[in-house]
């Protein structure tokens, strides 16, 4: 009286298939996920230079003397190209705007060593864009303008805050 019982090999199957399936989602996303060590993306935020007292007074280029980029991070249409324009006529040279990856906030004032101060200016007509410095060798400002973007500040503003920031305390 032997019985023989049949194996059914189909749901062990089907349960290691799922199973690998989950795990090479869970090893992409750790693969893919951004690098906590990377400068590209995670920058150190710089502060913009400031007034103190007993400093002395900081010397900023003049706005021809800075070329800005203007990258769209708030996806609306044209936006890049309209804040470059407006930056080109408060005299800027620009440099081809274009699309960046989504950003919150109002934006980014990217820089090298090189472009500290120009970025510094730039800053004053971009209030509350946050500055970060990163590792570039020339003397160019990326701007990134985030979703939180409402508009330049006007052109008195921005005098007002150069002339306070160029003055010694």
């Amino acid at each position: 009286m032997s019985t023989t019982t049949t194996r059914r090999p189909l749901p062990a199957l089907a349960f290691l298939l799922v199973l690998t399936v989950l795990t090479a989602i869970v090893w992409w996303r750790v693969l893919h996920r951004p690098d906590s060590t990377s400068t590209a993306k995670n920058p150190v935020v710089a502060q913009p230079i400031r007034c103190t007292p007993g400093a002395k007074a900081v010397t900023l280029p003049k706005p021809g003397a800075v070329t800005v980029v203007v990258l769209n991070g708030a996806g609306r249409d044209q936006l890049a190209s309209q804040v470059s324009a407006l930056l080109k006529a408060r005299g800027f040279k620009t440099g081809t705007p274009n699309d960046a990856a989504a950003l919150t906030g109002v934006g980014q004032i990217q820089f090298g060593t090189l472009g500290k101060a120009g970025a510094t200016l730039v800053s004053f007509h971009l209030p509350g864009a946050t500055m970060v410095s990163e590792m570039r060798s020339d003397a160019g400002v990326t701007v990134v303008l985030g979703s939180g973007y409402k508009g330049l500040a006007s052109t008195a503003a921005a005098a007002k805050a150069v002339a306070q920031a160029t003055k010694p305390c």
